[in-house]
């Protein structure tokens, strides 16, 4: 059963205490989808926020040449489409489940009245959306300054995982291919691939256990 100390693994409710989630969990409808599912697509109108408790789901976005371009990934206790929390409005990219995912789904038609009962709940979504734009500014300046392999590098340890346990690195998921990360930033599988496995002679990665371990990760956000 859905408690609050669920919803304080996800970034958004992290600084919120027991009292403060308590209205939400009531609101938050719990669905199993599987593999290959389409939640929504690309341009749709739609009012629900997505909070993933097992499971990966796919964001991606339509170019202007027709290709299809990976946007991110989002794995557990992370959200998405948090920029309908407030209210209606189209989807930015179309979110496909990679793997059999728990999702949590919140519609945002309640969200008025409980921001406004709850102002910490509020406070707690101004900083959440506060942060994920820093970031996209910051990953932007990155795109414009680095050059193909040194904004491999920021991707990968903007995807990574924290430490499966204490004392082990952080990690990417193995099941993102080469081409899923090429399709991130634009680039030719071949250059993601020369740039991996030249990062594991140098010790830099490791393929552990389906898992692509970040051994230095202080190297790769100084790599130019």
């Amino acid at each position: 059963m859905l408690n609050s100390e669920d919803l304080n693994r996800f970034s958004l409710f992290s600084s919120l205490s027991s009292q403060d989630i308590a209205p939400l969990l009531p609101n938050l409808i719990e669905r199993r989808y599987r593999r290959g599912q389409i939640l929504f697509v690309e341009g749709e109108i739609g009012s629900s926020v997505y909070f993933v408790l097992t499971g990966q789901v796919k964001l991606s976005r339509s170019t202007q040449t027709g290709e299809k371009q990976i946007i991110d990934w989002c794995g557990p206790y992370e959200c998405f489409a948090e920029v309908l929390l407030l209210e209606s409005g189209s989807y930015a990219a179309t979110a496909e489940v990679i793997k059999d995912s728990t999702l949590l789904v919140l519609n945002n038609e309640i969200m008025p009245r409980l921001l406004e009962a709850n102002p910490a709940l509020s406070v707690a979504l101004i900083r959440t959306l506060s942060r994920r734009l820093r970031l996209a500014q910051e990953f932007i300046r990155i795109l414009t300054n680095r050059s193909t392999t040194g904004i491999l590098a920021a991707l990968l340890l903007r995807l990574a995982r924290p430490a499966v346990t204490t004392g082990r690195p952080i990690f990417v998921d193995a099941s993102m291919t080469h081409k899923d990360l090429a399709s991130m930033i634009g680039t030719s599988r071949e250059c993601v691939n020369r740039a991996i496995n030249g990062w594991k002679r140098a010790g830099i990665l490791k393929l552990v256990d389906g898992r692509l371990e970040i051994l230095k990760p202080h190297e790769l956000a100084d790599w130019p």
